[in-house]
Order: structure tokens, then C-alpha cells, then sequence
């Protein structure tokens, strides 16, 4: 709500929209469900408008440039509203430094704000759990036309301002509440409106085209990639993830490399590497803008750098990722090698050349896998930090099932981080370090089984039970031929506080095929539940979920992984396409025998055909799913009634089927 008592005089001086300064422009638009996702950058103009439809409409801007965005959200009205974007978004730019778009917008019924909110996207990702607006947050507001509401940020150096004016003869206007009220000029007449969101804080500088990607193709691929990748860092997602991700950055690079141009390649890695902590751990998230200055605010702090970047060490598989993800640039392809050297001689922030920042990253990873080493055991696992209760990509509370030792980082991520570091540490440029390779060798012989501690097995008869069970909860009639024959294996997606696989199914053995070399018999394993049809396997007409629950025992523990949970039966579209990726990488291996790679095979047609069943959601986030007459329908994710979450419409490492292809015919 804007408070009516902070109503200030505004002008338009100045308002004029300026020719953009570069000539590249990245324009695209994406409706999923009742929420339409408009696009826009070119030179220091880059935004994410999204206008929501249904009960409760919302109207959100959000900036690249420090992470910041404006939200309206619409009180619920007797009826849904349909909010519709009336062509395409244009740029503005003013003499006074502010930029941002401006776009037409048509409602189907009358509106009223609940809540407006300009700062950073955190706070509106925050006001979306709570419907709260932090006391620090406040905002003037302008009786129109055009009605203006304006914010300085907490540091004071930045700006954020709305202007929205009625078309038609429609009215914006205050009421006595502080809401903004949007009505026509008469009951048959439209109802349509202009919006501009502007900022003037300073942008990014994107990565051209020519600078991003070896192909010259367009697409909505190309265009969400080239919407999140900048020279200072790739941004995970818009609009709720408007910047810097360690583990997504690492892992987007990871799978688009055959198309990556080697800028773009040293831009993510240099990223990760310039916020590394001085143990040489990873950070996961960056709180920089209005909502780093909040935090410091909150803590005491009135002067100085109030702006200055906090960040989120939490997580740990990103600490495990960095060196093989190096390791395949630096070490496997021909751009890497021939640049490898000065791009180790370039500097943090903090003045580390990235040589040194990268021996601070294998002296931790040695560090942690050292216990288990020397005493093989559950209990010397790599386990999620004290007091964490998230730690891998499952970073949503139930994620893991309340597992404390994610099967990714112990079984995968751990095992190729200790391989790459004896690969790192044995050549230049890092190395010659005799000592440290034949340190990492040792440790990564005795990580070689670790996947083992994490063994699921279910009698058959006690299988099929539990499948039936699940089957009728969820509205799913069974395929015919689902009862196993034989008892169910596979890998649990972590291990408990007592150290007991948690037995949920599950799409991180992606992990496994893309960074590991597993014997025969454990790849026969997954192959075969991949290809089993859901819920007995991952197979299913809608995609793989990530966690298939259906061998929990307990009601209670299942509907933590329900398909309205962010990491619960849902499709993931980067866990799909690491998967294929990594069934690629494993069925290149000459040394597998014939009914192995037949399975692998088998398992890649299952995997393609749910991948291009659902071709139209597969740019998204996640999505999920509902039964229809005892079949599973796909649907948007955050569309839905309960949903914990909703799906980011540009996700970062959802851009990389540029480089993950299905195989030839």
C-alpha cells in the first residue's frame, strides 16, 4: 500500500524515450498458462515484464541490473481478471538517468492494488510468501495523470519509479486507503492502461551474440541465454532469480560447452572464481542492491558501502563442481588449452590470480573428502552443514526428505572433483604438483563405491504394494506389466540422520552418467529405472519426475513430494537434459559390454521421447503435472492451487538443449 500522506509533486520533464546506444536486441515473449512473460534488452536497457491473469492479478518489472523490480499485486475481485500486455514492450530512456520499458496493458474487469512494492527482487520474492512490505521499504506516490510512484534505495545512490496512466478514458487514481484503483471510463468501454517501470541503477554489460555462442541461430533458447549472460556473471532465472548462482552458472557452462564461446565460458567460470570464499568454498546466491543495504541497515550499519554484495556460502555441491567443470575447459577442449594460462593469471577481486583462487577450492575439497578416506563409513560422508537443512539443487526445505547426506555430492559430485584435481594438479597450468595429484588419485580410489552406502532394495511383493498404494492416492491407474519380477533397486536421493537411504526415486543419477565412470552392473540399475514407467520407474508421458515417492512406506513423508512441492514429482528440465547428457557421455565409452549399452540406448529413447512430448514446457523452470482420467497431464507450475512455488519463464540452465541434442536416427 502507498500511504496517501507521502503524495509529492512529479514531472514529466525529461521522459522522452532515447534511441538505445547498441544495436543488438534481444526481444521475446513466453505465455505459459494465464501468465504472460515479456522480454526486452538492448545496450543498458534490459527487463522481464510479467502480467499475471485469475483472482489475484499481478503486474512484475524486474532489472538485471542489481537485481531490482517493481510488483503490483491486485486485491481478488468478485470475478477473475484477465490482464493482457498489448503488443510489445518499448524502451525508455531518460536524461536523468533513468531506464526501463514501457508497456499497454488491457484488464477485463476493474482493479485494486493489495500491494505495490519497488526494491529488489528479493523483497518482491519475499512479499510473495508473506504479503508483507519490510517498514524500510517505502515509497511516495503521485496523484496522476500519470499516477507516479517513486523509491530511493536504502544506500541512497539509486531509484526505482513507476508511471501508470489510463487509456480510453480509464481512470488510475488513490484512494483513501493508499490502493491504486484502476477503473474504466464505463461499464462497456476497455479498460487499458500504460505502465513504465524505470531504474537507474547501473546495468550490466551483456555478452554479445557474437561473444556468447558459436552458432548464429536464433530461438527462444538463444534469446533467454542471451537475456542472462553479462560480462560480470550469468543470472540463474527471471524473474525471481535475477543474478549471480554459483551451481547454476557451474552446471550451465558444464552442459552448453560445445557451443559456448570462450568468453562466455571465462565470464561464468571468472564469476564463480571472483566470489569464492578465502577457504575456497563456493557461493551459492549474492545479496547485492537495495537488499544487501537492507540487510545492513537491519544490522546496525547507517554509513558507507551499505550496497556492498553479502554472500550465501550455505550450499555444498558447488564446492565439488567447480574443479571438474575447470577441468573440462582448461584440460578437454581446444579453446581451454590454448587460453588456459592467462585466464589462470587473471585476478579476484581481492587480488588472487584465479591459479591461487583455484588451489584454495582442491585443498577444500581435499580437506572434506579426507574422512571418509580414511575411515570408509556413513558417518564420514560429506553431510549439509550444521544447522542447514539444504545443500544440493533440492535446496527447498523438504527437498531431500530431511536427509542430512545428499546422494548428488557424495555419490557423484565428490568422486569427479577429487578425479579432476588429480588431473588439475598433475600439467601445467596449474600444475606439476606431484604430491597434491598423487593425493587426489589416493582419494578418489577410495571414493570409488560411495554410491553404495546409498543401495535401496524392496522385495518385489512389498514393492508392488506400495506402488498400488501410491497409484491410488495420486489418480493413476497402473500400465499394465508394472508389477516388478524381482526386487526394486536403485539409489535413494540421501541418507538420514541415522545414515538409511531415504527411498524416493529419483532423476541425480544424472550426476553419476555425466561426471563418473560406473561399472556395468550399476548402469544396467538406472537404465532400467529410467526406462520403467512411472511411478514403478521415471518414465512418464509428462517427463521424468525428480523425486518419485512411491516406495515410501509412510503417507505422511509422500506428500512432502507431492507435484505442488518445488523439488517434489515434478519435471525439472535441466535434471532431464543432464541426464541426457550424461547417457550420451556414457554411451560413448567403448569398453561397456553390448547389453549394457542396449540398455543405456533403451533408456535414451524413453528419456527423448518424454522430452519432446512436452517440447512446449520445456523451457521453463519445472512444470508439472495432474490425472486425467487416470493419466498424467502436463501443466505450469505455479498456476495451480497449493503450488509452494511458481516457474521462472527464462531459466538459465533450461537453455542448455543448445548443446544437449537428441542422438542422430
Amino acid at each position: 500500500m502507498i500511504c496517501p500522506a507521502l503524495l509529492v509533486l512529479a514531472s514529466l520533464a525529461g521522459a522522452a524515450p532515447a534511441p538505445a546506444s547498441a544495436p543488438e536486441t534481444v526481444r521475446f515473449s513466453v505465455t505459459e498458462g494465464s501468465v504472460q512473460n515479456f522480454f526486452y534488452r538492448r545496450g543498458g536497457v534490459a527487463a522481464h515484464l510479467l502480467a499475471g491473469s485469475g483472482d489475484a492479478p499481478r503486474l512484475i518489472v524486474a532489472f538485471p541490473a542489481d537485481n531490482s523490480g517493481i510488483g503490483v499485486w491486485f486485491e481478488k475481485g468478485a470475478r477473475p481478471v484477465r490482464l493482457d500486455v498489448l503488443g510489445a514492450l518499448k524502451p525508455v530512456e531518460r536524461r536523468d538517468g533513468m531506464r526501463g520499458v514501457t508497456a499497454r496493458l488491457s484488464a477485463s474487469g476493474e482493479m485494486r492494488t493489495r500491494g505495490v512494492v519497488l526494491g529488489s527482487v528479493r523483497t518482491l520474492r519475499d512479499y510473495v510468501y508473506t504479503g508483507a512490505v519490510p517498514p524500510e521499504i517505502s515509497s511516495s506516490a503521485v496523484q496522476g495523470p500519470p499516477l507516479v510512484v517513486r523509491r530511493t534505495t536504502l544506500d541512497g545512490k539509486h531509484h526505482l519509479e513507476l508511471r501508470v496512466e489510463g487509456l480510453n478514458g480509464a481512470r488510475v487514481a488513490l484512494d483513501a486507503r493508499g490502493s491504486i484503483s484502476f477503473t474504466a471510463a464505463s461499464p462497456s468501454a476497455p479498460l487499458a492502461f500504460l505502465a513504465t517501470a524505470l531504474t537507474d541503477a547501473a546495468p550490466l554489460d551483456p555478452l554479445p551474440l557474437g561473444e556468447l555462442l558459436k552458432t548464429t541461430k536464433r530461438g527462444r533458447d538463444v534469446d533467454a541465454l542471451a537475456f542472462l549472460s553479462y560480462r560480470e556473471k550469468f543470472l540463474a532465472g527471471s524473474w525471481r532469480f535475477l543474478t549471480y548462482f554459483g551451481r547454476d552458472t557451474l552446471l550451465s557452462v558444464r552442459l552448453l560447452l560445445p557451443v559456448l564461446r570462450p568468453e562466455a565460458v571465462e565470464a561464468g567460470l571468472g564469476a564463480v572464481l571472483d566470489r569464492l570464499s578465502p577457504d575456497g568454498e563456493v557461493a551459492h546466491e549474492e545479496d547485492i542492491g537495495d537488499y544487501a543495504a537492507l540487510r545492513r541497515a537491519r544490522a546496525g550499519q547507517k554509513e558507507g558501502d551499505l550496497d556492498k554484495p553479502f554472500y550465501d556460502y550455505k550450499m555444498i555441491d558447488g564446492d565439488f563442481l567447480l574443479a571438474p567443470v575447470l577441468a573440462s575447459y582448461l584440460l578437454d577442449t581446444p579453446e581451454g588449452r590454448g587460453r588456459a594460462a592467462r585466464f589462470l593469471a587473471r585476478r579476484t577481486p581481492s587480488g588472487l590470480t584465479y591459479a591461487a583462487a583455484l588451489e584454495l577450492n582442491l585443498a577444500r575439497v581435499r580437506r572434506l573428502a579426507s574422512p571418509y578416506a580414511a575411515a570408509p563409513s556413513t558417518a564420514t560422508l560429506v553431510a549439509l552443514k550444521p544447522g542447514e537443512i539444504v545443500g544440493d539443487w533440492r535446496d527447498s526445505g523438504d527437498g531431500l526428505g530431511g536427509g542430512r547426506i545428499p546422494f548428488d555430492v557424495n555419490a557423484a559430485l565428490v568422486p569427479a572433483a577429487l578425479e579432476a584435481g588429480e588431473r588439475l594438479e598433475t600439467a601445467p597450468p596449474l600444475g606439476p604438483h606431484p604430491g597434491a595429484a598423487a593425493d587426489f588419485e589416493r582419494l578418489a580410489r577410495a571414493w570409488a563405491n560411495s554410491a553404495d552406502r546409498f543401495q535401496v532394495e524392496i522385495a518385489a511383493p512389498e514393492a508392488w504394494t506400495r506402488l498400488r498404494e501410491y497409484a491410488r492416492e495420486q489418480g493413476l491407474d497402473m500400465p499394465a506389466g508394472a508389477a516388478p519380477e524381482a526386487a526394486v533397486r536403485f539409489h535413494g536421493l540421501a541418507l538420514d540422520a541415522q545414515g538409511r537411504p531415504i527411498p524416493v526415486l529419483n532423476t541425480d543419477e544424472g550426476f553419476v552418467l555425466l561426471f563418473t565412470n560406473p561399472e556395468p552392473p550399476a548402469l544396467d540399475q538406472i537404465a532400467a529405472n529410467l526406462t520403467a514407467p512411472f511411478p514403478r520407474g521415471l518414465a512418464s508421458p509428462v517427463g521424468f519426475p525428480a523425486a518419485d515417492p512411491a516406495y515410501l512406506s509412510e503417507a505422511a513423508v509422500r506428500a512432502k513430494f507431492s507435484r505442488a512441492a518445488y523439488h517434489g514429482t515434478v519435471v525439472w528440465s535441466w535434471q532431464q537434459a543432464l541426464l541426457a547428457a550424461g547417457l550420451a557421455r556414457q554411451l560413448e565409452r567403448k569398453e561397456l559390454p553390448p547389453a549394457t549399452k542396449a540398455a543405456l540406448g533403451r533408456a535414451q529413447t524413453a528419456l527423448w521421447g518424454a522430452i519432446k512430448a512436452t517440447e512446449e514446457l520445456r523451457h521453463s523452470e519445472l512444470w508439472s503435472w495432474k490425472p486425467v482420467q487416470g493419466r498424467m497431464v502436463a501443466q505450469p507450475f505455479g498456476q495451480g492451487g497449493g503450488d509452494a512455488d511458481e516457474s521462472n519463464a527464462a531459466q538459465l540452465w533450461s537453455t542448455v538443449y543448445l548443446a544437449v541434442t537428441p542422438p542422430a536416427p
